[in-house]
């Protein structure tokens, strides 16, 4: 069955127009839950992947250049720059999509010798939290929101990564592209968060950093988009899309939200 979720995001936004909306606002409006994306969102993505991309990419041309910058862009990264492009799998599709990408350029090498190195590789990478995230989280746990995180990273580096930071206690629910239930931006993820929490998918709210978080959400019915910048997406990648874009994830509970 369809739910309209008209009246809901229209309260919402009404309220971020005023300048009203804080966490607790979210909830007051029946927003209850979160989930967010990890890397781009919850972690500075460049300064996390372009990392690993370098290690790998170096590791899997073992000293051919050529082949070195075959394989970043068979991935979407720009080995000069350090960046990510649009469309890039590192960003927008699972482990799994990058790793097949490589070992296509690779005769020596099968899907799992790739995908042991890019594991191995992945092991000690820079934590870099975007600004004010324990804090943040803090605050959005203590209004009483249920938070989860929805990735297309591993479940288990995913959990790594958090406990890493701190910050893996702040939630109910982690998933990643082989916890069986898809990769963004199919909506299985998000759905398994709504029926782990028991809550209707017009109470939660996605928040992320590319297109397939935004589409993710639409597509599993959530009551608010929230796009944010600290991933490699422009404001104008995600305006139109989200319902919201925000510089980070401070913005959840600003004054002026």
């Amino acid at each position: 069955m369809l739910v309209d979720l008209t009246h809901v995001k229209m309260a919402v936004l009404l309220d971020i127009k005023a300048g009203g909306l804080k966490a607790g606002g979210l909830k007051a409006r029946g927003l209850k839950a979160i989930v967010f994306d990890k890397d781009g969102t919850l972690f500075d993505f460049n300064a996390v992947w372009s990392v690993w991309c370098d290690r790998v990419v170096n590791e899997l041309s073992a000293g051919d250049n050529q082949l070195a910058d075959r394989l970043a862009t068979s991935i979407g990264y720009n080995r000069k720059d350090r960046t990510f492009v649009t469309g890039s799998l590192i960003v927008s599709a699972s482990a799994d999509d990058s790793v097949e990408a490589m070992t296509a350029l690779l005769d020596e090498h099968s899907f799992s010798s790739v995908n042991e190195v890019c594991k191995r590789l992945s092991i000690g990478l820079p934590l870099a939290p975007v600004n004010g995230l324990e804090d943040t989280l803090s605050q959005l746990k203590n209004s009483g929101l249920k938070l989860g995180v929805a990735t297309n990273d591993s479940e288990a580096s995913a959990h790594e990564q958090l406990a890493e930071g701190n910050i893996v206690g702040y939630f109910d629910f982690v998933c990643g592209y082989d916890s069986g239930f898809g990769s963004k931006p199919a909506p299985g993820m998000l759905l398994a968060f709504s029926q782990a929490t028991a809550l209707p998918v017009s109470e939660i709210t996605m928040v992320g950093d590319s297109l397939h978080d935004i589409d993710a959400g639409i597509a599993a019915g959530f009551g608010l988009t929230v796009g944010v910048l600290t991933g490699p997406a422009s404001e104008s990648d995600l305006t139109g899309h989200a319902d919201v874009v925000m510089e980070d994830i401070r913005g959840l509970v600003a004054s002026d939200w």
